[in-house]
């Protein structure tokens, strides 16, 4: 029996850089390859925001409780955020003392043509507030960059 002319096209169609566990993007980091939801759980998930800098460029960075700092990197570019400008004390206000209650993930999609396509990480924070008021979109370059406050 031959196999489906479709086969090679259904194959394209299916994303082949993404956890089959879950769905969310891989991601490349120290030459190891990690899911990114796991890969961020592990070291921020259930934390607590206990501070808030800026750092290099306007970049803005989260510290949490268990001293792990990640930076809060722009979807469409993985530099400081733009797309949804919010002020250093606007974001202070928004999430010190908050948990990193969940994430979610999605895609970014340019406006030119044909559009520029970037995998969206979003990091919910506690609040009663609606979810997209609390959700912080940023590229998979903030889970890169999580790092130890004293590395």
């Amino acid at each position: 029996m031959s196999s489906s002319p479709w086969l090679p096209f259904l194959q394209q169609l299916q994303p082949r850089d993404v956890c089959q566990r879950d769905g969310f993007p891989l991601v490349e980091i120290g030459g190891e390859t990690y899911c990114s939801v796991e890969y961020a759980d592990g070291l921020i998930g259930g934390q607590k925001v206990i501070g808030i800098a800026e750092g290099d460029g306007g970049q803005i960075d989260l510290l949490f409780a268990n001293g792990q700092m990640m930076p809060l990197t722009c979807p469409c570019c993985g530099g400081a955020l733009h797309l949804k400008p919010r002020t250093l004390p606007e974001i202070r206000v928004l999430l010190i003392g908050r948990t990193l209650e969940g994430f979610r993930h999605g895609e970014w999609v340019g406006t030119e043509m044909p559009p520029t396509r970037h995998p969206i990480f979003a990091l919910q924070f506690s609040g009663t507030e609606d979810r997209k008021d609390r959700t912080i979109e940023v590229s998979l370059e903030s889970v890169r960059r999580i790092v130890a406050r004293d590395a």
